[in-house]
């Protein structure tokens, strides 16, 4: 059996040798303690066509006490995930799970002499294990890298498990940085001097050393002083989660990576977004949002202390969400969105995620407690996606994808090849906010073009107009493509237009059935050349031959 791993060249996703693309949900923080819980929910997960379930591991349910290990949860999520043909992603809430300490056993909580807290800089103790203390890091090291073992003992073989997260949106929230007696100290530090020397090449937006300067602790770095607290936070917990993630591979090598809490503006709030209150996620200061977390802008001093974390992904709810999406695509080999919203504007940036940014996959956070009218949007993208997964894979090494996203008054102009197109919302109609969709070239006047409520417009190419040559909407049967009608007329606009949607369009007052009915096409263009004819030409009015 081969072994899961990450492409090196193309970032992708190997799962038994072939390249796989995740149709993730993420569980609620608390399902997967309870099997019964979850029992109901696995054949919902595979209606609606997911192929991995992201489920969290918790530290204080696998070592209830101190070196005695309980991995029976464990057990049953691998039973129930092949019962139903899943795979699973693991999610270890260790130390540090949202900013917090609080899935940490009992016996690390009421013994804070041995397993120390952060302080702030009043000295308030805060609720947050110190990546500092090497007893933290060592007992947490010691049960990840028990519980790789248990998976490559019952799963190294049948490879139910595809990836583990270690830990879950570290940081420090309620100060930049630790003020404790362990931190203090290592304030007063060199900075490392792997991390100076990346510092000096342009490693942070934030902070510049110049060249030839004596090396400095971590308060003489010149630059933002809340922001050189950040990059100071971020280099211990990253150092603390390199000795976990090590003592994990040790065991199992399978691919390993972080989340991160953004630091994006959070909306509704009554004032500004830098209130605690507010920061359910995003933020925009450090210790509003986790201080130290994996983010873009100190991701060099998580690649440098963690070399055996494969990759740092975003938790993306709020705000633009192509700036998270470019900045963890272009400081990563391998790009995966292990959570976003899983209502219709989260969703809707599946295929951008896919598309354009090249994400191994995507994972809507809180599936397992939504109702069933709130998934179609969900189950119609993974749909989708499926039935188009191979095509995908190819394309995204090839440079062949795009995905895109608009809104009701925009139009997104799409270049793939030679070719370019004007992507536009369907309708407005009928709550729909947004088209969205994605664009895959297999030959050179060939696309294949799938999601919900657009409308393609081929461009002129080298100043000759394009138009379709023929279009077929495709039926999903089983999983597979197959030629359902072929597309012409009122469909195609007269061959000068794709549109892709489920609801009819309204035009001029009245309904005009005009919809694809799963969603996907395979259509061709042609240059549309018009004939020469009499009088256009100063010779008499002959036609030229």
């Amino acid at each position: 059996m081969k072994h899961h791993h990450l492409d090196p060249a193309t970032g992708q996703l190997h799962v038994h040798g072939e390249p796989y693309l995740i149709r993730g949900i993420e569980l609620h923080n608390s399902s997967a303690s309870s099997p019964d819980h979850l029992r109901p929910l696995w054949q919902r997960f595979v209606d609606s066509g997911v192929n991995t379930v992201l489920a969290p591991v918790s530290w204080e349910l696998v070592e209830p006490q101190e070196g005695d290990f309980d991995f029976g949860l464990v057990d049953a999520l691998l039973a129930d995930a092949r019962r139903h043909d899943l795979k699973l992603v693991l999610l270890w809430f260790g130390s540090w799970k949202n900013g917090s300490s609080s899935y940490v056993p009992a016996w690390v909580k009421l013994a804070p002499e041995r397993f120390t807290l952060q302080q702030d800089a009043a000295g308030n103790v805060l609720d947050n294990l110190s990546p500092f203390d090497t007893s933290n890091r060592d007992a947490d090291a010691a049960a990840f890298a028990a519980l790789m073992e248990h998976l490559a003992t019952v799963d190294g073989d049948a490879g139910t498990v595809v990836m583990v997260q270690v830990e879950n949106e570290v940081g420090l929230l309620g100060a930049p940085r630790s003020h404790g007696p362990d931190a203090s100290a290592a304030w007063t530090c060199p900075v490392p001097p792997v991390l100076l020397e990346a510092l000096r090449d342009g490693g942070s937006p934030y902070i510049t050393v110049p060249d030839g300067a004596p090396v400095p602790s971590w308060s003489e770095l010149l630059g933002d002083a809340t922001r050189t607290a950040e990059l100071f936070m971020a280099w211990h917990y990253a150092a603390y989660i390199e000795h976990v993630a090590a003592a994990g591979r040790a065991r199992h090598a399978l691919p390993l990576f972080v989340n991160a809490w953004l630091d994006s503006i959070v909306p509704d709030a009554s004032g500004p977004s830098d209130t605690a209150d507010a920061a359910v996620a995003g933020g925009q200061t450090p210790g509003i949002y986790p201080s130290g977390g994996p983010l873009p802008h100190v991701s060099t001093a998580w690649k440098l202390a963690a070399p055996t974390i494969d990759f740092l992904a975003p938790d993306v709810y709020f705000g633009d969400f192509e700036i998270p999406f470019k900045g963890y695509a272009e400081t990563n080999t391998t790009f995966f969105v292990p959570e976003m919203r899983a209502d219709a504007n989260g969703v809707s940036h599946s295929f951008l995620a896919i598309g354009s940014y090249g994400a191994i996959g995507v994972s809507p956070f809180g599936f397992d407690s939504l109702h069933e009218n709130d998934t179609h949007d969900l189950r119609r993208t993974y749909r989708q996606l499926g039935a188009l997964e191979r095509e995908i894979l190819h394309a995204q090494t090839q440079g062949l994808l795009r995905g895109f996203r608009t809104l009701p008054g925009q139009e997104q102009r799409i270049t793939l090849g030679s070719h370019e197109f004007l992507a536009r919302v369907h309708t407005e109609h009928d709550g729909e906010t947004c088209g969205y969709g994605l664009l895959l070239q297999t030959e050179d006047d060939t696309f294949i073009t799938a999601g919900h409520n657009f409308t393609l417009d081929p461009l002129p190419r080298d100043g000759v107009p394009a138009a379709v040559l023929r279009a077929d909407d495709l039926a999903i049967t089983d999983g597979r493509l197959t030629p359902q009608r072929r597309l012409n007329g009122d469909e195609t606009f007269a061959g000068t237009r794709i549109r892709v949607a489920d609801n009819p369009a309204r035009m001029h007052g009245f309904m005009l059935t005009t919809g694809t009915h799963s969603g996907v096409v395979h259509f061709s263009l042609y240059p549309r050349r018009r004939a020469v004819g009499r009088g256009s030409h100063s010779d008499g009015g002959r036609v030229q031959r």
